[in-house]
């Protein structure tokens, strides 16, 4: 075990972009558009993940304040369709839960490499809305994070995260 002050100065010395030291890749707001863009276009194509999210009944928010871009997705009552999502504010709906986060963060969520729970008591991601809902959308997002990994490794590499 060591001491606090030996934990403190470790954490002093760390190089920012996490443990290996390598500065987390930017995002454009173009690049990250079309990520979340085709990755939501994915679950929705998919049979099981498109009709989990459509049953979770999501109408949630996401605000990524350093690229200026929102993005607004909510279960599709369209019967060929399980989402609908705009990039614009306001949507035709009123979201449930709003999240506000940077773009690296929300690239490193999306990737698996931020706990958001750990990133909104770092107060990394700023969440507001009904309690609920964050506790049956959280949890269903893994699957739109599970096509946005594929689609950054896939496409692209230099955004991915070690």
């Amino acid at each position: 075990m060591g001491t606090v002050e030996a934990t403190l100065n470790r954490a002093r010395t760390r190089k920012p972009g996490g443990a290996r030291g390598r500065p987390s890749p930017k995002l454009s707001a173009a690049q990250l558009r079309d990520l979340l863009d085709r990755a939501l276009s994915k679950v929705d194509g998919d049979e099981v993940a498109g009709s989990l999210l459509r049953a979770a009944g999501l109408r949630i928010r996401f605000r990524f304040p350093d690229l200026d871009l929102v993005l607004n997705v909510a279960s599709s009552d369209d019967r060929d369709r399980h989402l609908r999502w705009t990039f614009s504010d306001p949507p035709a709906w009123e979201p449930k839960l709003d999240l506000v986060m940077d773009s690296q963060v929300a690239n490193a969520y999306l990737q698996g490499r931020q706990s958001l729970a750990i990133a909104i008591a770092r107060r990394r991601v700023r969440c507001s809305g009904e309690t609920r809902s964050a506790l049956i959308y959280v949890p269903a997002l893994r699957l739109v994070a599970d096509a946005y990994r594929r689609i950054v490794h896939e496409e692209y590499p230099q955004l991915e995260l070690g």
